[in-house]
């Protein structure tokens, strides 16, 4: 009786070492699991998006020469739009390697770049005329002044070096936070090292 109960307490024993490594195997991979997402990162890139407003004026020249002497037609627009500064997601990349996290990340550009055509009105619209028989401005005219307009806005944004600093550094530092929770909540203390994606 007591050799049976002995191998009935050798069994129990067997059983709850086995559910031990059971769970332990289940924790490992329920840390791995929480850990920090690739997708989850580029929802945060999407996130980082900066919207800015502005507001300009551009300007079309139309000159034309009749008989023997020059005409010109200046048509300046005023008009305001949004520019978005960001980080193009599919340039991005994460790789952990035990508490190190390497972000592979581009840098912020213009991501889209849109005059609000409501901001269009018949006072938005200045035209100067000179020369006898210079030409009236056409509906076509004013077309090509809002695509001069779209192009002027660009432009402007691009070469704006801080507002495209201010995107990179509001994506590293919404994703550098995002890391630091994550390492927080299962008990990794992650340490994030940037790279700039080649263009």
């Amino acid at each position: 009786m007591a050799k049976k109960a002995w191998s009935s307490f050798c069994v129990i024993m067997m059983l709850l070492a086995l559910a031990g490594c059971g769970s332990q195997g289940n924790e490992e991979t329920m840390k791995k699991d929480a850990g920090v997402n690739l997708k989850q990162m580029q929802n945060i890139c999407e996130l980082a998006t900066l919207e800015c407003y502005y507001h300009n004026t551009a300007k079309l020249n139309k000159e034309n020469k009749i008989l023997w002497w020059n005409t010109n037609t200046e048509l300046w627009v005023e008009y305001s739009g949004i520019v978005k500064v960001g980080v193009e997601i599919s340039d991005f990349d994460m790789k952990v390697e035990g508490s190190l996290v390497t972000i592979t990340m581009p840098k912020a550009k213009i991501l889209s770049c849109e005059v609000d055509e409501n901001s269009l009105d018949p006072e938005s619209y200045l035209v100067s005329k000179k020369g006898l028989g210079a030409k009236d401005v056409t509906a076509d005219d004013q077309t090509e002044a809002f695509k001069a307009a779209q192009e002027n806005m660009r432009q402007i944004a691009e070469s704006d070096a801080a507002l495209l600093l201010q995107g990179q550094q509001r994506a590293q530092e919404l994703l550098e936070k995002y890391v630091k929770n994550v390492g927080e909540a299962i008990g990794e203390p992650y340490q994030v090292e940037w790279v700039t994606a080649e263009d």
